[in-house]
């Protein structure tokens, strides 16, 4: 009788066992299977900050060569902290502009049809010469600068006998030229800038004041000519950059200017003195 007592303890013990067994498997299912969807959540967060983090990057990332370089890396490896400090380090272009210019300049204007052919001649050299040109330009923004502009034009001549006839006075003996114009005045520079950072064309605009001289020495006798006007002048030009904050480039430009009627010892006036030109430049940026 005592033993079969014991056994029917030992069998309900077992099955209090099992019971409890069980209950504490169903807690513990029903807790992981809570816990799932908060952690699928933060990936997903994760993911989302990740894209994010990339597209701001993208947009922070510079196209011009006048923005410091940002590496291009895996969105993955960047954090808040680090798209903050990116923004922080690299958040514009460079606004100065200096820039040198030398080359070669052709006076276009048409020489007038009533001097003799001797002078014609001897004109001839007077009407291309060098360049030198310099500016310094402001960018308000990455592409439109404010500046000034100056460039001036020299050429000369002589020959040790001339000899031509104007209305009736005959002129003969050696002749002189030494000319110099003067262009200076505010501009407005635009500039396109690609994506690979080395390479960009700007257009500069240009009104201002020039000036006329002409040492002319005839007949032994020194004749201080000159004259003065406003003119316009527009460039485009090309620039590489060869270092971090150099350039090299071409330049063409155009001027067109006109000075009020300067005597010159020939009966003739110097008046309009619209001319083109093509400079190699060098630049440098701050």
């Amino acid at each position: 009788m005592i033993l079969i007592m014991c056994s029917k303890q030992s069998i309900i013990l077992n099955i209090k066992r099992l019971i409890c067994i069980a209950a504490a498997f169903f807690c513990l299912s029903h807790l992981s299977a809570q816990d799932k969807p908060n952690t699928d959540a933060a990936k997903k967060d994760s993911v989302d900050t990740k894209k994010r983090d990339s597209v701001l990057l993208r947009q922070i990332n510079p196209e011009d060569m006048f923005r410091k370089k940002i590496a291009v890396r895996d969105s993955s490896s960047f954090n808040k902290k680090t798209i903050k400090k990116q923004l922080k380090t690299y958040p514009d272009y460079k606004r100065w502009r200096f820039g040198v210019s030398g080359g070669f300049e052709l006076i276009i204007a048409p020489e007038p049809t009533n001097i003799p052919k001797e002078l014609q001649d001897y004109r001839k050299p007077l009407k291309s010469g060098s360049r030198f040109g310099a500016d310094a330009t402001f960018f308000v923004s990455s592409n439109i600068g404010l500046g000034i502009n100056y460039s001036t034009f020299a050429a000369s001549n002589k020959v040790d006998r001339i000899s031509y006839e104007i209305t009736g006075n005959l002129y003969e003996s050696k002749r002189q030229d030494d000319i110099n114009i003067h262009f200076v005045g505010p501009s407005i520079s635009i500039r396109s800038i690609p994506k690979h950072n080395k390479l960009y064309v700007s257009c500069d605009f240009t009104m201002g004041y020039f000036a006329y001289t002409n040492k002319l020495v005839f007949n032994n006798t020194e004749y201080d000519l000159k004259g003065e006007n406003f003119g316009f002048a527009t460039s485009i030009g090309t620039d590489f950059m060869f270092l971090k904050n150099m350039s090299v480039g071409v330049l063409f430009n155009i001027t067109a200017a006109s000075v009020k009627k300067v005597e010159i010892f020939s009966g003739n006036d110097v008046e309009n003195l619209s001319r083109i030109s093509l400079a190699l430049t060098l630049k440098t940026y701050k």
